[in-house]
């Protein structure tokens, strides 16, 4: 076990203790690597192209008329209604987002062997082994792999996204883009575990306590997530997301097929991402979203993505990525206050002294959230 000076040392340097080796990568990730390149070669001259991989649009009738019917629930419904809440939507089912031929290419930009081998990490509260890739999109404000960024940053995409969500929204942080769970077993585990299958679901188990899961039960930083399925889900058994409700019963929301993405207004919704069984692989990207809008309510935490509680956020790159778009609400909400005295014909004392102690808060806020409770650092001492 690493002394504490030596464990926020690697921390600093990026988590190195946690990073995929060489073997594992070669074992289980690179089969498929070169299974897609030989498919499309050379990827770079495919540009996103809604019209081409948004299957919503390349779809036709079908997949809008599948679109405009997915059914959302309400924080309402879930009886998890809140002062914090963005927007009244809770959660979505699967809804159809890019086609075949977008994932594929979104996936060879992912299973790229120095892009595993340099951002891939083992996951902090996985109840199996598996692995996240985060902040390999973008970073230091450099696209890296650019059909990734676009399909998540395309307008299009954005105006579907949100409009599922139930407001607008916009990606904030580049490690937000696509960060990647990743859970793998063998061919052999993956027959076998369909050859032993019963019928019996997860939700039986006591309170879902003891459910084998990608991601342990959770609530998510940033107000809103996309997760995107990657994977064939032909011969998956399981691989929903669970959700406890106000009334402390669990809810399931189905696993999306290829090309399929769920909303989840996960910071205010406890939730696990199940294992699944029977496949050799799950993968997912989740991006995560705010508010569009600057005055809108932004409660987003560190509590699962700070680096020195989740691996594959690297210290150097995620704390002036945080810092830089906290600093920017907190610009225009200033700017706001600031325009709105100058505007008014007679100044409001009370609402004004409101507002700049909401900016105060916020403030505090962004370096509170930064900092390690004794609780959390006896976590990561024990996980080394």
């Amino acid at each position: 076990m690493l002394t504490t000076p030596e464990l926020l040392a690697d921390i600093e340097a990026g988590n190195l203790r946690k990073c995929i080796s060489e073997q594992t990568y070669e074992e289980s990730m690179e089969p498929t690597f070169l299974e897609l390149k030989a498919k499309y070669g050379d990827i770079s001259h495919i540009a996103f192209d809604p019209e081409k991989h948004l299957r919503v649009i390349a779809g036709g009738p079908v997949e809008n008329h599948k679109f405009q019917n997915t059914r959302r629930l309400t924080m309402e419904e879930l009886g998890l209604s809140s002062k914090k809440q963005i927007s009244p939507i809770g959660v979505s089912d699967p809804f159809p987002l890019f086609t075949d031929e977008a994932i594929d290419i979104m996936r060879i930009e992912l299973l790229e062997k120095n892009n595993v081998l340099e951002h891939a990490r083992a996951i902090f509260n996985s109840t199996g082994v598996d692995c996240c890739v985060r902040g390999w999109v973008r970073k230091n404000k450099q696209v890296q792999k650019k059909f990734t960024f676009d399909a998540w940053n395309h307008p299009k995409t954005m105006e579907l996204i949100s409009t599922v969500a139930g407001t607008e929204l916009k990606i904030v942080m580049d490690c937000d883009i696509a960060h990647t769970n990743i859970s793998l077993t063998s061919a052999e585990r993956a027959q076998q575990e369909r050859i032993d299958h019963q019928s019996e679901i997860a939700l039986k188990t006591k309170g879902g306590e003891s459910m084998p899961a990608v991601v342990g039960w959770h609530t998510d930083s940033p107000p809103f997530v996309c997760v995107l399925m990657m994977s064939d889900t032909t011969n998956m058994i399981g691989g929903e997301t669970f959700l406890r409700m106000g009334n402390g019963e669990i809810a399931c929301v189905p696993g999306p097929r290829k090309g399929y993405a769920a909303i989840l207004q996960g910071h205010l919704i406890q939730h696990l991402a199940s294992k699944p069984r029977g496949a050799t692989e799950r993968i997912t990207e989740v991006t995560s979203f705010i508010a569009k809008d600057p005055l809108a309510i932004e409660d987003s935490v560190l509590s699962t993505v700070k680096p020195e509680v989740n691996y594959s956020s690297r210290y150097n790159e995620f704390y002036p990525e945080w810092i830089d778009y906290r600093v920017e609400i907190l610009t225009k909400r200033l700017e706001h206050l600031q325009k709105t005295c100058n505007e008014s014909k007679k100044f409001d004392k009370a609402g004004t002294i409101e507002a700049l102690k909401l900016i105060e808060a916020y403030l505090a806020k962004t370096y509170t959230e930064m900092e390690v409770s004794p609780e959390e650092w006896a976590k990561i001492v024990s996980k080394g």
